[in-house]
């Protein structure tokens, strides 16, 4: 009883700083969107709202632990063909997402144990190869991957769920609650101890290291941890989009990945859905404008990058304190 009174006090604190009428309001309106917009843009705001669950991977190492992680990709990626593996072989799909979740998890910390002990570019290096290295093993194992060609994705909820709501609305509702359980877990560790440990480690790691904290093994903690929602952000993806295949999960998704981070506020957890509103809705938007589309999209983002440093999360939440 005292453990759930102390979960909701916790929730009860990340919305606090924020207007209840805003939360109600916002709450309402994601329950009715999937049953006022067409089909075509409710799978963009499930993708969106993937890729904001994606922002946390950035938000994690780079914002709080000053890792330059650039893998990723390679990571979401993992999840997502693991799900579709394992799924494809008759494993039940909640057991499916578990997995891909786990096993993300698992291959970050092998991977983090040594490279973590490297700092800036050299960190970014390693995982920039680990990146490139996991779509050309996507390539050469094609008989298990289905190379460039891809995998079907098996689908998330079984037929007899899908007959009260539609599929697609279903999957958004899932998405949603998911997106939500991240938030509230990575604000809750970021607003803790863990939370001012990571902070102190990217300041300064000696000083960090002479006040009692393990910078190495906070370091790997949160490379653990952002690979672990990138799974969770891949096996959700995969039912999502219908299919996975190599160039999905390339440099350009890991740099797309970061942008979300960084456009949403890099310090600031809940700025993540308006940076996967920026990567994901906003090319949608400027389709209108066919071949310029691309060139107003890349200003747009040096616009937000040059004049919002701390991201379009953290100017709203300057014009909120400063009301």
């Amino acid at each position: 009883m005292n453990q759930i009174q102390e979960f909701v006090k916790s929730v009860m604190n990340q919305v606090q700083p924020y207007s209840k009428e805003l939360i109600i309001i916002s709450a309402l309106i994601s329950a009715v969107l999937p049953f006022i917009v067409t089909s075509s843009t409710l799978f963009d705001l499930k993708i969106m709202l993937i890729f904001a669950i994606l922002a946390f991977a950035v938000i994690l190492p780079i914002g709080y632990t000053g890792q330059l992680i650039l893998s990723q990709g390679a990571f979401f990626g993992i999840g997502a063909y693991s799900f579709v593996l394992l799924v494809s072989r008759g494993v039940p799909s909640i057991v499916g997402v578990v997995v891909a979740v786990t096993l993300t998890a698992l291959v970050a910390y092998l991977l983090g144990k040594p490279a973590t002990r490297a700092h800036g570019i050299y960190l970014g290096i390693i995982t920039l190869a680990f990146n490139m290295l996991f779509v050309i093993a996507l390539e050469i194992f094609s008989n298990v991957t289905g190379g460039n060609v891809g995998l079907t994705s098996p689908d998330l909820l079984p037929e007899v769920v899908t007959g009260a709501l539609p599929e697609d609305v279903l999957l958004y509702y899932i998405v949603l609650v998911t997106y939500i359980g991240v938030f509230l877990f990575f604000s809750r560790i970021l607003d803790s101890e863990i939370g001012s440990a990571f902070l102190a480690i990217k300041e300064d790691t000696v000083v960090a290291e002479s006040i009692g904290i393990d910078s190495h093994r906070y370091r790997l903690h949160s490379f653990t941890l952002s690979g672990a929602v990138c799974g969770l952000a891949g096996g959700l993806f995969a039912p999502v989009n219908g299919f996975v295949s190599p160039p999905v999960f390339d440099l350009d998704t890991t740099i797309e990945i970061i942008l979300a981070g960084v456009a949403g506020g890099l310090s600031i957890p809940f700025g993540s859905i308006f940076g996967a509103s920026i990567v994901v809705l906003l090319p949608e938007y400027l389709r209108a404008i066919e071949q310029y589309r691309l060139i107003v999209y890349g200003v747009l983002i040096i616009l937000i990058l040059a004049y919002l440093p701390q991201g379009v999360g953290g100017w709203l939440q300057e014009q909120w304190r400063n009301k």
